[in-house]
């Protein structure tokens, strides 16, 4: 018997995972305000922002800077002038940081702002039921799909489908995303198959 029970053990590797990404925002945070510490405070000097919020000022400004370069950042890589932010980026995003992903999706997922949705959300008979999947590759013959596991997208299954034997229907990653956290709770099976006959 090992010092450690299989309960305990999973209760640690539970714990690490928790710390190790806490861990990693709060290194990222402090290497971010120590960069931008000296132009906050020029900034908060300049605007006596002191007099107003006192200590507080500069990571209030630190935290503007910050949502203002993440905003442009962003908008760069929409417009495509930021070149090497791929959709290969995006795809190690999803292996190396799913859950990141998954908020991401869930807070923008919609087909009009989603930078780089490389992949096509659906729902897909399977059977009797319906899946929830996303087309990742199509050929003239065949359509691949990745089916995830809930409530985590970083495990599931390949599977290469006929195409005169597929049966889909589109869906937005926004919704995809947030059914499959919610354990499919919330996506209205029978609306997205009557909107879908209706525009067909």
């Amino acid at each position: 018997m090992g010092i450690l029970n299989k309960s305990s053990r999973a209760l640690i590797f539970g714990g690490l995972f928790f710390i190790v990404p806490l861990l990693l925002i709060i290194f990222a945070w402090t290497q971010i305000h120590k960069t931008l510490k000296p132009i906050s405070a020029k900034i908060s000097e300049a605007l006596d922002l002191n007099s107003v919020f006192g200590s507080a000022s500069i990571i209030i400004v630190t935290i503007i800077l910050l949502i203002i370069l993440c905003f442009v950042a962003g908008l760069l890589i929409e417009k495509g002038i930021v070149k090497n932010w791929s959709s290969g980026v995006e795809k190690k995003l999803f292996i190396f940081m799913p859950s990141l992903q998954m908020l991401k999706f869930r807070l923008i997922g919609d087909n009009n702002n989603v930078i780089n949705e490389f992949w096509q959300a659906i729902i897909f008979k399977e059977d009797s039921f319906y899946r929830i999947g996303f087309i990742t590759d199509k050929t003239k013959t065949h359509t691949t799909i990745y089916i995830p596991d809930a409530p985590k997208i970083d495990a599931g299954e390949v599977r290469y489908m006929t195409n005169s034997d597929f049966e889909y229907y589109n869906i937005s990653m926004k919704a995809a995303m947030s059914a499959i956290y919610a354990f499919g709770e919330g996506l209205d099976v029978e609306a997205i198959i009557a909107n879908s006959k209706k525009t067909n």
